[in-house]
């Protein structure tokens, strides 16, 4: 069970350190990955692996609820991402080497992982490499594999995906042209998120319109380009290609999926077939929710399933 924090620690642990924030480690292949620590340090661990554009900083919008639960947030950065450096060649299971030395430095034997949109895959890859050392794992509005189909998914993110599949060197120049000219400015990023929010599902564009909500998606989406449009063209392109295993050989047994029904950034025809292709995942469809808002409502509800909290 994570410990309890008193309200007084609250805002403290909530991520307003950027000592806390700015973290990193050096693999031993000499790379340098990025992570921000949220919450209780003594809690139970629980990493955020962020979506598709996003960063470490993700992992903020849910700090306040991590908190109250004691739970000990972390956010990592993918290669090229945030503080990450480029890894030229990886594989989907390569991320999962990386997570391994991150907690063994942390020195953590056993952890949970949680996986939002893209970051799914990259949860359920270690739920295929290493469930000897998970103690849960949830994958959160995740994306499934490209011939699951893109049917349900709004044309900015279909369009994406298409073109990272079939001419993925145009990506960088599409990724460029639509926020990565704004990496130094996180108002105009903030200002795009919100003209963003005309295509999104009612429960989605309450928080978008939210000014709190959107100025952490904003600073986790700026962190995302921090190195320029390569590590998110490269994450981009992995995403639509095999990813080198089989659901079917999943053999974590205490693997979850949250998807909201409304989802039109992920549709669900993506988490039915997910849910459908992993041995005893336990999902659960929310009717009234979209891409963002399960994450963003649900988070202690999540982790208490989890039997994290």
């Amino acid at each position: 069970m994570g410990r309890k924090l008193p309200p007084d620690k609250l805002t403290l642990m909530t991520g307003d350190d950027e000592s806390q924030t700015t973290k990193t480690i050096q693999l031993q292949d000499g790379r340098k990955l990025g992570y921000a620590e949220y919450c209780a340090l003594h809690g139970r661990p629980l990493l955020h692996f962020h979506g598709w554009p996003g960063s470490r900083l993700e992992a903020r919008l849910v700090a306040e609820p991590a908190a109250r639960a004691g739970v000990r947030l972390i956010g990592v950065d993918r290669p090229g991402m945030g503080l990450s450096d480029f890894m030229p060649g990886r594989t989907i299971l390569d991320w999962v080497d990386d997570v391994v030395e991150l907690v063994d430095a942390l020195g953590q034997d056993r952890f949970a992982i949680e996986g939002i949109s893209s970051g799914g895959v990259y949860a359920i890859a270690c739920a295929y490499k290493i469930p000897h050392r998970l103690t849960a794992c949830s994958i959160i509005s995740g994306m499934g594999p490209f011939e699951a189909g893109l049917e349900g998914m709004k044309f900015r993110n279909r369009s994406a995906l298409i073109v990272a599949k079939h001419t993925p060197w145009l990506l960088r120049p599409l990724l460029w042209g639509i926020m990565g000219r704004y990496r130094h400015d996180q108002s105009k990023i903030n200002a795009l998120l919100l003209k963003m929010d005309r295509e999104l599902p009612a429960p989605d564009r309450k928080l978008f319109l939210n000014p709190e909500v959107r100025q952490h998606l904003a600073a986790a989406t700026k962190e995302a380009f921090r190195q320029g449009t390569r590590g998110l063209a490269y994450d981009g392109r992995l995403l639509t290609q095999p990813w080198g295993f089989r659901l079917g050989d999943i053999t974590c047994n205490n693997i979850y999926l949250w998807h909201g029904v409304l989802d039109v950034d992920v549709p669900v025809s993506m988490a039915r077939f997910v849910a459908d292709a992993i041995p005893d995942c336990r999902a659960r469809f929310f009717p009234q929710d979209g891409h963002i808002s399960v994450p963003y409502t649900y988070p202690e509800e999540i982790w208490a399933t989890m039997d994290f909290c």
